[in-house]
């Protein structure tokens, strides 16, 4: 598990390899820690895409901070801040005799 305070590290030669070649083609270069910020966080976001709800969730009973909630789950936090009270609604909506063929 990981802690607050552990570097992320990975053998990526190959990777790194790479990176070199284009900001080498590339006039003034890349900012290649804001490269692998990037690529992080959508990798992230990918991973947890179907636990968006529960990371919400837990953002709003202060489990986890915002700056990490938007991270993780970015834009949908406006997006399930908007469509709760619409879901809330509906689950509360009566179901007897409801059925479906």
């Amino acid at each position: 598990m990981a802690m607050e305070n552990d570097k992320i590290q990975f053998r990526g030669a190959t990777e790194k390899q790479a990176t070199q070649i284009v900001d080498q083609m590339r006039l003034g270069g890349i900012n290649i820690s804001e490269l692998a910020r990037q690529g992080l966080q959508e990798k992230l976001r990918e991973t947890l895409s179907d636990e968006k709800s529960e990371l919400h969730q837990r953002y709003e009973e202060g489990e986890i901070s915002e700056d990490a909630a938007e991270i993780l789950i970015g834009d949908a936090i406006e997006e399930i801040d908007r469509e709760r009270p619409a879901f809330e609604e509906a689950s509360e909506l009566e179901t007897d005799g409801v059925f479906q063929e």
